[in-house]
């Protein structure tokens, strides 16, 4: 240390730290901002607003938890989230596992095909299957022509046309989760199995698969929170006894101005999201999510 009228400086050493520490911190100040702004400033408006709507009281949950409405609704949105997500994780698996084993231009091939619903708007997505799967749709037209049936097939406005838009629109996000997380098991641990004597698929079902979970796992998480949050596909493909909370949030807020409920209702879903990732975190670790250490 070095007295400069009266004052000491820091070390050259000192300052270098302290400026290391403080230029990440601003470089976060604008991502920060913009995040305190319009996710956690509107969060809390959301939870002040659920208890305030209605004299600063539990009102509002007490409807959702008693309503046989709303119960019903909350049933379906995760009936319905479970069974896109563990079709979407059946599909996703195989191509994810082709992507893994392939190389050059056949993986670039199946990656583009892979890419390419996400560079279609999700409205025209669900859109299309009005097309395919409505009364003078090409699929009724079809099995007509052919003489499988001899009349239309009630296709739409179901569980069904809800299900198989849902899993077309999460699918790609699904097989990049999976490629991603496969890519990170080593291979040499296959050849050693195949060394010691283990066939091609006793090598995937007892080393490949098992090292593979924590991304199905993953992938699993991301997936069903999302299918959580679907309005669109739901509301258009769906009849109301498919009717799931972010449709019910939507006509509380927009039609019946209730917002105190449509707040409620909405943090209940992020409270059932957030236990979710806690249980996830508990037993595989978020860091799996992002690729962490596995340890």
């Amino acid at each position: 240390m070095t007295a400069i009228a009266g004052h000491t400086t820091a070390p050259p050493r000192m300052a270098a730290s302290s400026r290391q520490r403080i230029i990440p911190a601003l470089l976060l100040m604008p991502c920060l901002a913009w995040i305190s702004f319009f996710f956690l400033l509107p969060l809390a408006l959301m939870c002040w607003r659920s208890f305030a709507a209605k004299g600063y009281s539990f009102a509002a949950y007490t409807v959702l938890f008693t309503s046989p409405l709303y119960t019903k609704v909350m049933l379906t949105t995760v009936k319905t989230a479970s069974i896109a997500t563990v079709i979407a994780l059946i599909l996703a698996y195989p191509v994810a596992y082709v992507l893994t084993i392939s190389g050059g231009f056949r993986r670039a091939l199946i990656l583009t095909f892979v890419f390419i619903p996400y560079w279609v708007d999700i409205i025209v997505r669900t859109f299309s299957w009005l097309i395919l799967l409505g009364d003078n749709g090409l699929i009724n037209k079809l099995l007509m022509a052919t003489g499988i049936v001899h009349t239309p097939l009630e296709l739409l406005y179901n569980s069904f046309s809800v299900l198989i838009a849902m899993v077309q629109i999460l699918l790609p996000l699904t097989i990049i989760i999976l490629f991603g997380a496969m890519l990170r098991i080593d291979r040499t641990l296959i050849a050693a199995a195949k060394i010691h004597g283990a066939g091609s698929w006793q090598a995937f079902r007892t080393v490949f698969f098992p090292l593979s979970l924590p991304g199905v796992y993953g992938a699993g998480l991301l997936v069903f929170v999302l299918s959580l949050g679907f309005y669109v596909t739901p509301a258009l493909l769906g009849s109301p006894r498919q009717t799931m909370i972010a449709q019910t949030i939507m006509v509380e807020a927009s039609e019946l101005l209730d917002w105190g409920q449509a707040s409620a209702a909405g943090l209940v879903l992020l409270i059932i999201t957030t236990l979710i990732a806690a249980i996830y975190n508990r037993y595989f670790s978020l860091d799996r999510l992002w690729g962490g250490s596995d340890a």
